[in-house]
């Protein structure tokens, strides 16, 4: 009797406790077959067909999970990978951006997306891995998670358009280059939502460290200081079928490294030493205001997203970047099938030449059907066009890409 009771207990407390803890394993799997083709002047051209990492959503995997911690505290964690279904490295990389999908491209700068040798693939495959607690007072988290300018940009349902394909992929975020990221160690503190609104605060740094200094020579070229610190706040609001935030993000930047060595040294305490002189290899200030919006109308939704921020330039270069970018979409449900159109305009300027780098047009139109609420199938169809000078220069102006495709959520 007293056997049974033990065991009773054991598992009575077993249940209990997989009762407050749960764990789930999710992902998301979207394969095309697309037509993708940049062209320029002079005839030069770039074109590549075939199965492909579709155009509806980033494919990856994950785990989540939660436990109830008692008090009305609960402990969360998530884990999610980027991956790419059509590669053969599957797990080792993602598809970077909307360039073409073709081995050995590199996944470098926007800049460099038209002329072909961008969005290939990336091997930052890490999509958010962050612990954290909730509760009454709101919701801290910790480690690499998205942040406020990609949630305003992209996650919060502002734009209608895909960034996988051509169209949609530059003018919401035109703005990234002023504060590097969108996504990034640092803590996060979500308020709780009051009257609809919400309020988002971020502190923290890129990739990497908040801030590395050594005072010892080190195999990043002799680098002594690495230091990148981010700070950023969002308000949000989304009652009925108005929902909008804006965000305001400041990424600040300080590089030193070595240079030739003194060979004279010095005598410090009775100690020779080597003398080396710094030189500050990047120093800058990134700032971005970022607004997004959309009114649900019934028979038809519409979205507006728009950027405006500075990069300061590098090291003792006065020159300053303008980047502006606006992102306007309607869609039109028919039931489960949902056509939509997207035009966006983006531009990065030099404010003391007048010169543009980069000036886009763009355009996507393209419809979605849900087979289920899991599965969606869809056609896709955009255009970004760059009429800046160094572009036009390079011999590449025109982006264009069709992609057919299925998507599934799990």
């Amino acid at each position: 009797m007293k056997k049974s009771l033990i065991a009773l207990a054991v598992a009575t407390a077993a249940a209990s406790a997989a009762a407050q803890s749960s764990v789930t394993l999710f992902g998301l799997v979207d394969i095309g077959y697309g037509s993708h083709k940049t062209t320029g002047n002079g005839g030069r051209s770039i074109s590549s067909q075939g199965v492909m990492d579709g155009g509806l959503a980033g494919q990856r995997i994950g785990f989540r999970g939660s436990e109830n911690l008692g008090g009305g505290i609960t402990a969360d964690f998530w884990v999610e990978q980027g991956l790419s279904m059509t590669n053969g490295a599957m797990f080792g990389v993602r598809a970077g951006a909307s360039g073409h999908q073709y081995d050995g491209f590199s996944a470098a700068g926007s800049g460099a997306a038209l002329g072909g040798t961008a969005g290939a693939y990336t091997q930052a495959t890490n999509r958010q891995t962050w612990a954290g607690l909730r509760g009454g007072f709101g919701n801290f988290r910790i480690g690499y998670q998205y942040t406020n300018l990609y949630e305003v940009t992209t996650l919060s349902g502002y734009v209608i358009s895909s960034e996988g394909v051509q169209g949609g992929d530059k003018a919401h975020l035109i703005s990234v280059p002023a504060t590097h990221i969108t996504r990034a160690n640092g803590l996060t503190y979500i308020s709780p939502k009051m009257s609809g609104f919400e309020v988002r605060l971020q502190y923290g740094a890129g990739t990497g460290r908040e801030s590395f200094e050594s005072s010892a020579a080190n195999a990043a070229s002799d680098l002594t200081r690495d230091n990148a610190r981010r700070s950023s706040f969002m308000v949000k609001y989304d009652q009925g079928p108005l929902s909008g935030a804006v965000a305001y993000t400041k990424y600040d930047v300080q590089q030193s490294a070595r240079v030739a060595e003194n060979a004279g040294g010095s005598n410090v305490y009775g100690a020779l030493i080597n003398l080396t002189a710094i030189t500050n290899a990047a120093q800058r200030g990134g700032s971005i205001i970022n607004l997004g919006t959309s009114y649900d109308f019934k028979v038809a939704k519409f979205y507006l997203t728009h950027a405006d921020g500075e990069n300061g330039g590098t090291g003792s270069s006065t020159v300053n970047t303008k980047f502006k970018g606006t992102n306007v979409g309607v869609s039109v449900p028919f039931g489960k099938t949902v056509p939509f159109l997207s035009m966006g305009r983006a531009s990065a300027t030099n404010s003391q030449t007048g010169v543009k780098s980069e000036d886009y047009d763009l355009l996507q139109i393209g419809v979605r059907h849900s087979m289920s609420p899991r599965t969606t199938v869809y056609a896709i169809h955009g255009t970004t066009k760059n009429d800046a000078a160094a572009a036009i220069a390079e011999g590449y102006t025109k982006d264009t890409k069709t992609v057919v495709g299925i998507s599934h959520s799990f």
